[in-house]
């Protein structure tokens, strides 16, 4: 079996962490390879959620978890969640690879002060440190979480640069002992682990966070988080070659959701926007902030298909629109007075565009069942088959993990 990748289409929250906690009995493995607690993946099983910011989301399968360099780990949420394993009777098998950044409070002390610095034009950041993190680690100032594991990192550079610039910097202390003791017996070689466990025949999935239309270099700048959100970020965010990735599964929801500021030319604010959120629960999983709304575009999700080299879909929400009384997709964008369907071409003026429209038939009162699509409902997934040129091998029909209908597979995922 290969290894597989699962990675958002969309501007995230396209359910990814349903697909990966679904898949997760088929690898040996689950591997969190960029971003950090700034993503919330949520599970639904038996009527009770879980959310997970930093572990992968194959830990209620009771799968190796790992944690590779390219995240930016926040210690003491990823204890929160070591904690939650815990409760369920469980003990997370985790490695977090030695090299990962660290979020130290200062990070988020940093974040939540770029962001009023902004103004009347804020990003929308979670304020979790995620950005500076990285930005730090860029200056050499990070701890990485090898260093916080064997206390060997001087924090007294990043403290002095932090003085420079703002009025009042925490007081770490307790902050480092205690992410000490988290990380202590917890870190290694994420990449080598990710080797050994293919040469001896077992597989391993790579689960993303957020989703490619928030890359920091190929998303819609600067509306966009502080990592690379796109699955050629796996060998460079784990230390493995470009072989070892696999095939590529896509996410997308059967609409289009986004938190926080930044274009959205399919963005609704009627009635109907409001029902999609309401019906789709869509509000944050880790800030809790409402979701906006918008008909899914295929202007945007042509562009991630092609840009991560996706091999199959997953189709998540399709439930939702059984409770909406139209149905309607982007097909173009209208900008200048011409159309065009090359996301590349408008990125920089996205703000500017106008969506057009097709119209499709409902979906309103359709009941989908947990083995089989309506007819109405099968039309509209082979519809987006035919417009992105790839197979739809799996879709979701209600939040629970039982409610999912596999339609085959390209990959080797079985």
């Amino acid at each position: 079996m290969r290894n597989l990748c699962i990675v958002g289409l969309q501007w995230g929250d396209e359910g990814k962490g349903k697909i990966v906690d679904y898949y997760a009995d088929r690898f040996d493995a689950v591997v969190r390879y960029n971003g950090g607690s700034n993503a919330g993946h949520t599970i639904v099983i038996g009527g009770r959620t879980f959310v997970f910011h930093l572990l992968p989301s194959g830990s209620l399968k009771r799968k190796r978890l790992l944690i590779g360099p390219g995240v930016a780990l926040d210690p003491l949420t990823l204890r929160e969640e070591l904690e939650l394993i815990a409760k369920e009777g469980g003990e997370a098998d985790l490695l977090v690879d030695s090299r990962a950044t660290v979020v130290t409070p200062l990070e988020k002390e940093m974040d939540t002060f770029i962001e009023k610095l902004r103004g009347d034009n804020p990003i929308g950041t979670t304020k979790r440190g995620i950005g500076p993190s990285y930005a730090m680690r860029a200056l050499r100032l990070s701890p990485r979480a090898g260093d916080l594991a064997d206390g060997t990192f001087d924090m007294s550079s990043a403290i002095a640069f932090y003085r420079s610039i703002m009025k009042d910097v925490p007081d770490i202390t307790k902050w480092v002992s205690q992410a000490k003791d988290v990380l202590k017996g917890k870190t290694g070689d994420v990449g080598g682990t990710i080797i050994e466990t293919n040469e001896r025949g077992g597989s391993v999935m790579f689960e993303g966070a957020q989703g490619a239309l928030l890359d920091l270099v190929y998303g819609t700048y600067p509306y966009v988080t502080g990592a690379h959100t796109i699955a050629s970020y796996v060998p460079a965010g784990l230390g493995i070659p470009n072989s070892a990735m696999g095939d590529v599964m896509g996410v997308a929801k059967a609409y289009t959701t986004r938190v926080g500021g930044g274009p959205f030319p399919t963005e609704m604010l009627d009635e109907t926007g409001t029902k999609i959120r309401t019906e789709g629960k869509e509000y944050g999983a880790t800030t809790g902030r409402p979701r906006r709304v918008g008909w899914l575009d295929l202007v945007a999700l042509k562009y991630a298909v092609r840009l991560n080299g996706v091999s199959e879909l997953a189709l998540t929400k399709l439930d939702v629109l059984t409770k909406v009384g139209e149905m309607k997709v982007c097909t173009h964008y209208s900008v200048d007075g011409e159309e065009t369907s090359d996301f590349s071409r408008v990125l920089p003026r996205l703000a500017s565009v106008k969506p057009v429209y097709k119209e499709l038939p409902s979906f309103s009162g359709a009941e989908l069942h947990r083995d089989i699509l309506p007819r109405v409902a099968e039309d509209f997934v082979g519809y987006l088959e035919d417009e992105l040129k790839v197979k739809v091998t799996l879709v979701s029909t209600g939040e629970e993990r039982s409610a999912t209908i596999r339609r085959g597979f390209v990959s080797k995922v079985s």
